[in-house]
């Protein structure tokens, strides 16, 4: 399989769509679920810009279009803004848009960066598309800063749903795009993000969730998270 033409057709499929819209949904989640904890509500990036601080320079890995670095640099947050994606159409767009991006395949497992250069990294929905999550976490400690912080996103296969499908015989969903499960490569669940992080360099300083009733999600969010938002600082 080509990583490349498998991200090309899911640009395709996507490009004019919300990228945050939840499509597919069953009739449990329909009916039951999703009026209580509404699943539009509270978007990644709407987090990620939330959590943010402020610096110098920021990498968004997995940029598309450039659609997050557009409303970062709305907020005058950061001097320098470094996109990376394997699309090269999304990527052609977000140089249109006066950002510095370039066309990079995760999974040969290096980011082409020199040590130490950013502030910032965001990577939002990308970690579990990866071959390999330890060398693109390791080239993420490379290129940050000492202090410097990574805001990183994946979904929570360990959430109520997911284990309800699992006890009915069915397979986990972390995702309604094509492909199996949307391409999706990896699991991950609270213990296994925290320990992942945590060997790998960085504290964890925050944790948070996507969808309606946050505060009850956040309570109990390895059960209850859609998606597991983490806000880390590189010792």
């Amino acid at each position: 399989m080509d990583p490349n033409k498998f991200y090309k057709g899911l640009w395709n499929d996507k490009k004019e769509d919300n990228f945050e819209t939840m499509k597919g949904r069953d009739w449990f989640h329909r009916c039951i679920l999703d009026p209580i904890f509404d699943p539009t509500a509270n978007p990644r990036s709407d987090i990620a810009l939330k959590l943010l601080g402020s610096g110098e320079s920021l990498l968004d890995i997995g940029c598309w279009d450039g659609r997050l670095l557009e409303r970062i640099r709305s907020a005058g947050l950061y001097d320098k803004l470094t996109g990376v994606d394997i699309v090269e159409a999304g990527v052609d767009l977000a140089r249109k848009k006066g950002f510095n991006a370039q066309v990079v395949d995760l999974n040969m497992g290096v980011l082409p960066f020199s040590d130490q250069c950013f502030d910032t990294v965001t990577m939002l929905a990308v970690l579990e598309h990866i071959f390999d999550p330890y060398s693109i976490i390791r080239e993420i400690r490379r290129v940050l800063r000492p202090g410097g912080t990574l805001i990183i996103d994946v979904p929570n296969v360990a959430s109520v749903t997911n284990r309800a499908r699992i006890l009915l015989g069915r397979i986990p969903v972390t995702s309604h795009d094509s492909g199996w499960d949307g391409g999706h490569l990896h699991y991950f669940t609270k213990y296994a993000l925290d320990h992942f992080l945590q060997s790998e360099g960085f504290d964890v300083l925050g944790r948070r969730t996507t969808g309606g009733s946050p505060q009850l999600r956040e309570w109990w969010i390895s059960l209850l998270g859609g998606e597991l938002i983490y806000l880390c600082r590189r010792r």
